[in-house]
């Protein structure tokens, strides 16, 4: 026993010898198959604290002295009777006697005189004696009327304080009663009935049963606490569970042929106190089964809730008792078969059958227990037992310890019942799950597969008893993209097959039915787990649109339920607390519309951007450093506004490779850039605009043909001549206005036209848009910096504006000069061909013609001698800066 408490655990069952000897009481050994009755009085009640409430009722006279019982009294009234008896026999004695000395002296003074003669001195003094004889009398006569009178008085002034007694008694009484409702507990009733002995009286019992009597008929919790205080009273006082019993058997008779609906919860109040009164055993098996026989004989209306409730209170004590057993089990026959013959409604159906199988309940094979392996206990108790905040730690201790071979499988399994712990542990097994994926690559991906198809596969069954399992798993993927175990594409991906997963199929009432809102609920868990960092980005573009087509299956479902509506306010509320909240489907319908023709529009220009910066771009073979006369070359591309600059190095030349480098000063257009090239969900919401691409960047590394060096460094030698002249006559154009310090986004260079160009004004920040069309005004982008920010505005220009006018000269005039550079590139082009053909295989030469030193828009020059394999470079001047382009 001692091993067994310091272990906490059942002790073992000692199997018994024959050479033991069993001791029993003396009541054991006198009443014959004592043990088999214990065994049937164990199984009366279902655990030990109601057997204790029936059963271990407080011993009054433990508490109580015996007078206040009335125990005493029988006793004191006999003593006195005796004492009163010996009192009155004692003075008969002293009569007896006296009357024996007076026959002798009589006897002796006729002697005298007969002897002496009748002297007649003698004769006076028995006269004398008479005499003082009579007077004596007298005066014992007086004393008994005054000894009566005192009597009287001292019986009056007993009365009075009888009276008094009894008033304040009653007070007492009265406050006791007074708290007898309030009595909710088994010792708040066992104190109160302690304090009523000190009350007891005839008058105080009969107040105490009519108050028990008139109990509440709502108040049906206190039946039992009533009863045991019936049952305690009744050791020592019997008569009141008599008037009790008295009342409640009258009730009966007299309610069983009421009808009326008013009665039925006077019935169920008199019928259950008679059951608890049985369980007491205050109240004879007898009374009870007469109740419920008369409720059989007429089994109707209100006599079926009657009887089920006298069931449901005593019927399972009765039947467990051995000597009503047998009794019991006919009379749970005759109800059943009563259930069958009769047309009940399915109410009383119901009634019949949970009070039959409360008293005999169907017999059933006990429930085997999973036998598991230790190695699997262990993890178990790991996961659902010892895992908190404190101990992530410890834990992933443990099962890195693991045979893993022999426990992934199990581990996995263990996992996803995440619905079998606590909800609020959710993110520790996610945790976990991340911290094995750094040494266990496929447990995490097999985690995430299997959590996925959980979803799916509730979504196909739609099964209520499945709903918080779902949840858990809602719960569980929110928290796996938290801990960047699934990319925004699997959330957005899970969250749309919710709302259409089913929808346009036969089985779309039963996968999703109109009134059944568990869908929305789901989509509310998700978003409330990892929606908040869908704030960003592509994912912030996404998660509104997906709000729209959200609130258009909300509003399909018709009128929510106030928990999902209050929950549906909470997540706007946090996620999107400006958005609109539409109230009609044509609404939502409306902003789809025009949200699928902004993304049209927004794709026709990304197209067009991608399609004007590949025949734009031009490779360079130059170095980083380059320098032209001493000054550097990156410098005065800066203060030209080039962003972008695309190198091919010298090794990569020789390994036929072309690579793209990015050079700039600038800090804030470098971050730009890089978050313009980075993950869709990283980009931040300045580059949003048409330049910017939510899809990675794939950059080809195509092989070129082998060549020349000395035509080479023909080539550079030229091309910086070239770059120097146009740098020289650009510094000319910058010195007559004041420079700004703003760096030009990319996005207003990559504009959604070829012709895209840029018109300065006096500070250089406006840009003109061409794709105006015939309308009286021109938008014009205007680059205005806040703090550390810039952002770019449109404005509309009326097209009569001096600076549109001007802009436009500007323009005709580089369309003319274009013209001329391409007639006399033209030429160029024919003369080379010429001389290639007159000159045969001879090494080719460059030749510097009157338009190769024209720092102009659009020069463009082509090494002859290339055929097929020949590489185009040229050199595009826009907007005021310089940027180089490849074109194949």
């Amino acid at each position: 026993m001692l091993l067994a408490e310091a272990l906490d655990m059942q002790p073992p069952v000692m199997p018994e010898d024959g050479h033991t000897t069993r001791v029993t009481s003396g009541e054991d050994a006198s009443s014959p198959g004592g043990s088999k009755d214990s065994s049937v009085l164990e199984a009366l009640w279902d655990d030990e604290d109601t057997r204790a409430f029936y059963e271990c009722l407080p011993d009054l006279r433990a508490f109580v002295p015996a007078v206040l019982l009335g125990e005493a009294e029988p006793k004191l009234s006999e003593q006195a009777k005796g004492q009163e008896h010996s009192i009155d026999s004692t003075p008969d004695a002293d009569e007896t006697q006296t009357a024996a000395q007076e026959t002798a002296d009589a006897g002796a003074v006729q002697e005298d005189r007969i002897d002496k003669g009748k002297d007649k001195d003698e004769k006076d003094k028995e006269k004398t004696k008479e005499k003082s004889k009579e007077k004596d009398k007298d005066e014992k006569d007086k004393e008994s009327d005054k000894e009566k009178a005192r009597e009287k008085e001292a019986e009056r002034k007993g009365e009075g304080d009888k009276e008094k007694a009894k008033g304040v008694e009653g007070t007492n009484l009265d406050s006791l009663l007074q708290r007898l409702p309030g009595c909710v507990s088994r010792d708040l009733i066992d104190q109160l009935t302690v304090e009523f002995c000190y009350l007891n009286s005839k008058s105080s019992r009969k107040k105490l049963v009519r108050a028990l009597f008139n109990v509440p008929r709502t108040s049906l919790e206190l039946l039992p606490y009533y009863s045991r205080m019936v049952a305690t009273l009744s050791t020592c006082m019997k008569d009141v569970s008599s008037m009790l019993l008295q009342l409640l058997e009258e009730e009966f008779n007299f309610l069983i042929n009421k009808k009326d609906q008013m009665n039925i919860e006077t019935k169920i109040r008199n019928i259950r106190f008679i059951g608890e009164l049985c369980k007491f055993r205050i109240a004879p098996p007898g009374l009870v089964f007469s109740c419920l026989k008369a409720c059989l004989d007429d089994f109707s209306h209100h006599n079926i809730d009657v009887a089920c409730n006298l069931l449901e209170t005593c019927g399972r004590f009765l039947y467990r008792s051995p000597e009503t057993t047998v009794r019991m089990a006919n009379m749970l026959e005759i109800l059943m078969r009563l259930k069958n013959v009769k047309n009940l409604d399915p109410r009383h159906i119901t009634l019949v059958e949970n009070a039959y199988y409360l008293c005999k309940p169907p017999e059933r094979s006990a429930r085997v227990s999973k036998i598991r392996p230790p190695l699997h206990q262990y993890i178990r108790k790991l996961l659902f037992s010892d895992l908190d905040k404190s101990s992530l730690e410890h834990v992933l201790r443990q099962l890195r310890k693991l045979p893993w071979s022999e426990c992934e499988a199990y581990l996995l399994k263990c996992f996803m019942k995440v619905h079998r712990g606590k909800y609020g542990q959710i993110h520790l097994i996610a945790s976990l799950t991340a911290c094995l994926s750094r040494y266990h690559d496929d447990f995490s991906v097999a985690v995430v597969d299997e959590v996925l198809e959980e979803i799916r596969v509730g979504l196909e069954l739609n099964d209520y008893g499945m709903q918080q399992r779902r949840i858990a798993h809602m719960r569980f993927l929110g928290e796996l993209y938290n801990y960047e175990l699934v990319d925004s594409s699997v959330i957005f991906d899970t969250l749309y097959l919710i709302l259409v997963f089913g929808h346009g199929t036969s089985e779309q009432d039963v996968l999703d039915p109109p009134e059944d809102c568990f869908r929305i609920r789901m989509v509310i868990t998700l978003l409330e787990t990892c929606g908040h960092y869908f704030d960003r980005g592509s994912s912030k573009r996404k998660l509104d649109r997906f709000l729209i087509h959200f609130q258009r299956y909300i509003l399909n479902k018709g009128v929510l339920p106030l928990d999902i509506e209050f929950d549906l306010q909470d997540l706007f509320a946090e996620l999107r607390p400006n958005m609109t909240r539409y109230a009609s489907i044509e609404e939502v319908n409306a902003a789809l519309v025009d949200l699928e023709e902004h993304e049209r529009i927004v794709t026709s220009e990304k197209a067009n951007n991608e399609k004007h910066s590949e025949t734009e771009k031009i490779p360079c073979r130059t170095t980083s450093g380059m320098s032209v006369n001493g000054q550097s070359l990156s410098n005065g591309i800066e203060e030209n506004g080039l962003h972008e600059e695309i190198v091919e190095t010298e090794s990569d030349s020789e390994n036929g490779t072309i690579e793209h480098v990015a050079h700039d000063d600038d800090e804030e257009t470098d971050d730009w850039n890089r978050d313009d090239r980075c993950d869709t969900e990283d980009e931040s919401d300045e580059g949003d605009g048409p330049g910017s691409d939510e899809e990675d960047k794939v950059h080809v590394r195509s092989k070129v043909a082998e060549v020349d060096p000395l035509e080479e460094a023909e080539f550079e030698r030229e091309l910086r001549a070239l770059m120097q002249e146009s740098l020289d006559s650009r510094k000319l154009e910058l010195r007559g206005r004041p420079t700004l310090n703003m760096t030009i986004p990319m996005n207003v260079f990559e504009g959604p036209t070829k012709d895209h160009r840029g018109v300065e004004g006096e500070s250089g920040d406006e840009t003109l848009d061409e794709g105006a069309g015939g309308s009286k005004e021109v938008p014009v982008k205007v680059l205005v910096k806040r703090g550390n920010k810039q952002q770019t505005k449109k404005m509309l220009i009326p097209r009569d504006c001096s600076l549109i006018q001007s802009t436009k000269q500007k323009e005709a005039a580089e369309l003319e000069e274009k013209q001329d550079i391409k007639r006399l590139v033209l030429e160029y082009n024919d003369r080379e061909e010429e001389e290639l053909n007159g000159l045969g295989n001879q090494p080719p030469s460059w030749t510097q013609s009157s338009g190769s030193r024209v720092s102009h828009r659009g020069s463009t020059w082509d090494a002859p001698g290339r055929g097929s394999g020949s590489r185009h470079r040229y050199l595009h001047h826009s907007g005021g800066g310089l940027y180089y382009g490849r074109r194949r």
